[in-house]
This record gives C-alpha cells, structure tokens and sequence, in this order.
C-alpha cells in the first residue's frame, strides 16, 4: 500500500492547465478507481484560460478525489511533490517537462503518457507508462500503484536510477563543456 494505509495516497499532477498537457486525464482516471481507493490526486498550476479554470472547480465539486490548488510557489511545488507518492504526467506532448526532472530527483515514482519527450527522458523500458488519453489504462495503473508496494518499489527505483539526469553539477559541468565547444576557434 502507499505509504501507511490510513492515509490517503497523494497523486500530484504539476503544470499549467492547457490543451497540450490534458490536465484533467489523471482526476478522470481517479474516478474509476474502487469506492475502498485511498488515491487523492492534488492539482498544481495556473488555468491558462477561464475555461480551464471552471472545469478543475467543477471537478472539484464532482470529484471527491480531486483538488486544484492553482499556481503555487515554487517552493511549495517541491514540498507537495516530495510528499507525493506518485507523479503523473498525462501530456499529449512534450519535449521534455521541468516536472519530471524535478521528480527524479526527488526520486519520486512516475506515471508518463507514452510520448517522445518522456520516453527520451524515462527511457523506454520505463514501467510507468500509459498510452495517450487512455483514462481506463491510467485508472488501472493507479490502481496497481495503491494496490502494489512491488510496482510502487519498481516506479521509485527507476526513478532513483536516473537520478543523476538531474544532478546540478553534471549539469554545470555540461554546460561547461558545451560553452568552450562553442568557444571561437574551437569550430
């Protein structure tokens, strides 16, 4: 079970609410879940449009599940996905979401849409994936994310082994390298 079974199960979506970023997919899916589910999924980020906006305070009334917290400090962010038992991340497309770095490194488990920029990020043989709006597949990994500590334990150690995708100083050091590449007289 995630974490003690008498607390609810936090599944965190960050990112703004847009079109590209199907926002509403993993409260969708939290809907399907068995009455006994513990899963609460907590939405973070600002509606990019009033309509965006209308929909997560809609659901919110419909979705017992459910709770859009808005735009929120950054700091904020990184305290509620730390907190998290699981990241989804249901994106249409993407070349690469801030949020799954930000997962990694908090080893935090992953659920990702089947998409080049996750998979360029995850991998291919990321065990978290769900096709593309596919509510009933993701209901179904949520479901064996509360359900399962082995899945869970697989989720958490693929992130953990990536972990060094998102170290600053590999980092630095990349950009470092790249700048004297690019350095005049080195081309």
């Amino acid at each position: 079970m995630l974490r003690d079974d008498a607390a609810p199960a936090l599944m965190c979506v960050i990112g703004h609410l847009r079109a590209v970023k199907d926002p509403f997919r993993t409260a969708m899916a939290a809907r399907l879940l068995p009455d006994s589910s513990k899963v609460r999924v907590l939405q973070i980020g600002g509606a990019m449009t009033d309509g965006m906006a209308k929909r997560a305070q809609k659901e919110m009334i419909v979705n017992e599940r459910y709770q859009w917290l808005g735009e929120q400090p950054q700091s904020r962010v990184r305290q509620i996905l730390k907190r998290s038992s699981l990241c989804v991340l249901s994106s249409r497309m993407e070349g690469g979401a801030n949020v799954l770095s930000e997962a990694i490194a908090a080893s935090i488990p992953i659920l990702a849409s089947r998409i080049d920029g996750n998979i360029g990020i995850l991998g291919a043989n990321h065990p978290g994936y769900f096709d593309v709006g596919d509510t009933r597949q993701l209901a179904r990994m949520l479901n064996r994310a509360e359900s399962s500590p082995e899945f869970l334990a697989e989720l958490k150690a693929r992130s953990e082994s990536l972990t060094s995708l998102a170290d600053p100083t590999r980092e630095e050091h990349a950009w470092a390298a790249l700048l004297n590449e690019l350095r005049p007289g080195r081309l």
